[in-house]
């Protein structure tokens, strides 16, 4: 699927898509100190001490990807309690998140126009909260989480059904990211994709 660029998606806000999606973290909002931190802080409550670096060098956010990266057993990191350390931690430390403010006024420009989503890999409570913090909890958001579809990126599923929430055909929407997983996700439900590492924010 072609890649419009950030001045031709610009261009196509008056009327050129149905919906524009946006990934969160990173896309919406400045968060990978927190969420490094949350890494950080949920291994440590499970006996387990590392860096900030140590994070930073290879970011992986779950406990399945923490343990292949530790070599530790499942025991030593269960899904659920590591989990839950990591959005206790976040929940105590939103005032770590910074709004971005380019990104800020594309989707407020493309509310004026259009359907807006978030379509994000992190849990939607997670999500509707961040987008609080940053103040864009007024625009008329429709939210895609983890939480909400059986497969999360890279998996199609979750920008599949965020069109389907908002009753417009894929094809006709302009979906924001920032990893190579989102990319293929929005990519395969047949979006175009600005990718803001190499068409930033302007």
């Amino acid at each position: 699927m072609t890649r419009p660029t950030a001045a031709q998606a610009r261009n196509h806000q008056d009327g050129g898509y149905a919906a524009y999606a946006f990934d969160f973290d990173g896309t919406l909002a400045d968060t990978t100190d927190l969420n490094h931190a949350c890494v950080q802080a949920a291994l440590a409550a499970h006996g387990i001490t590392i860096t900030l670096d140590w994070v930073a060098a290879e970011p992986v956010f779950t406990a399945k990807q923490l343990r292949r990266r530790l070599a530790i057993p499942t025991a030593a990191l269960p899904e659920a309690t590591f989990a839950e350390a990591a959005l206790a931690h976040w929940f105590a430390h939103t005032d770590r998140i910074r709004p971005i403010p380019a990104a800020t006024a594309t989707a407020r420009h493309a509310a004026e126009h259009a359907a807006i989503t978030v379509v994000s890999a992190n849990y939607s409570d997670i999500v509707r909260h961040g987008l609080t913090v940053v103040g864009l909890d007024d625009l008329p958001w429709t939210v895609v989480g983890r939480d909400d579809v059986p497969h999360t990126k890279p998996a199609p599923d979750p920008y599949l059904h965020a069109a389907h929430l908002l009753g417009v055909d894929p094809r006709r929407c302009l979906a924001h990211e920032d990893t190579d997983e989102g990319i293929t996700a929005a990519t395969a439900a047949g979006m175009h994709v600005i990718d803001i590492r190499h068409h930033p924010w302007r």
